[in-house]
């Protein structure tokens, strides 16, 4: 029993000292462990361009085109609200990013450190590459907000989205009041696409009426409205662009969407089309050898009503939508400003805008 007694006693001593021990141990392993951390933490590129302090970033639209109007710009609608928009160029030094459209970079401000420069253009290379050539621009964009899928601020002409209802029409009664076969309307006569070329040689072996500046002259105010009139005696449009550009398609191909456009567009630039249009809608020009047999093929579908119909039909459950005043870029901007973990890289614009981009036409016969 004394034995027994004994030993209660030295556990009774020993079992807080192992205690002490191992809380000791434990505490230094959790500071440890935070420090080691802590070390983890601050061996991590520090973000300095991204601003946390208030949480709020400002974009100055510092070369602005005439048409834009920063009070129309609504971040209420953004995935990220937490911006503003400024075209007040005394606020130059507070802002993130700073946005230069490519017709009004006339001076050069000085770059301030960290600072996000944004080139902005909805042109084709061919209209652009002159306005950025002087020393004062090179190599301090870090982003495009550009109609390339590959632009970090995405902005096209405007958006192709499926309707939520189809339209009623009666299919048959546009089908047969159709007498003509393609219309165009044209302000610029002769392109770096050689478009003008391409119809005359098109015009030899199908109809071809050409409206505006080149040709007849449309009675109606814009350009839209004399489509939309047209398109009710005419089977086909010329969607034609001025360069032979990758995803380069304005509102010559996107305004065909919109309600009471009913023909068919014809598309020749971008080289994918189908990235950007729904398949069924249009017919490309880069699916025929020659303008012979896309004249072949407009007539045939032409002359066939439930062909010509279902490519209306087709067109009928989508609508385009505009983008006023870069709603949707000042939007990714917005984003990439609250979200982009990476310090910004400065480009080479000229590479950029031009490698693997453009290219000469092959399709008109010599």
């Amino acid at each position: 029993m004394s034995f027994s007694s004994s030993a209660r006693k030295v556990c009774v001593c020993v079992i807080p000292f192992l205690i002490s021990i191992w809380l000791l141990w434990t505490i230094k392993q959790i500071i440890n462990f935070e420090i080691g951390d802590m070390m983890i933490v601050h061996k991590q590129p520090q973000i300095s361009w991204l601003n946390t302090s208030n949480n709020s970033f400002t974009i100055i639209f510092y070369a602005p085109p005439s048409y834009f109007n920063e009070k129309n710009v609504i971040f209420d609608k953004c995935k990220y609200t937490n911006c503003k928009v400024t075209t007040d160029k005394k606020l130059y030094d507070q802002s993130e990013a700073v946005i230069f459209h490519h017709n009004g970079m006339s001076t050069s401000p000085l770059k301030l450190k960290d600072q996000i420069w944004i080139f902005a253009s909805l042109e084709s290379p061919y209209n652009t590459h002159k306005t950025f050539s002087s020393d004062a621009f090179k190599m301090k964009f870090d982003w495009t907000m550009t109609y390339r899928k590959d632009s970090e601020v995405f902005t096209p002409y405007g958006f192709v989205r499926k309707r939520l209802h189809m339209p009623k029409k009666n299919y048959t009664s546009i089908f047969l009041n159709k007498t003509r076969n393609i219309a165009w309307v044209v302000s610029h006569c002769r392109t770096i696409s050689k478009r003008e070329l391409y119809v005359k040689e098109l015009s030899k072996y199908i109809d071809v009426d050409i409206y505006g500046t080149c040709g007849k002259p449309c009675s109606l105010a814009s350009a839209e409205e004399c489509k939309k009139l047209l398109s009710k005696t005419y089977r086909f449009y010329l969607s034609f662009e001025n360069s032979l550009c990758k995803d380069y398609l304005t509102e010559k191909i996107t305004t065909i969407y919109m309600d009471s456009m009913d023909f068919i567009p014809i598309v020749r630039g971008a080289s994918n089309p189908g990235d950007h249009l729904p398949q069924k809608t249009y017919i490309s020009t880069s699916d025929f050898k020659s303008p012979q047999k896309l004249a072949t093929f407009l007539k045939k579908i032409g002359s066939d009503e439930k062909s010509y119909i279902s490519y209306l039909k087709e067109k009928d459950k989508y609508l385009f939508q505009t983008d006023p005043n870069f709603q949707s870029g000042m939007c990714d901007i917005c984003y990439h400003l609250n979200v982009k973990q990476q310090t910004p890289k400065a480009k080479n614009l000229k590479k950029w805008l031009w490698e693997n981009q453009c290219e000469e036409p092959k399709d008109i016969p010599t």
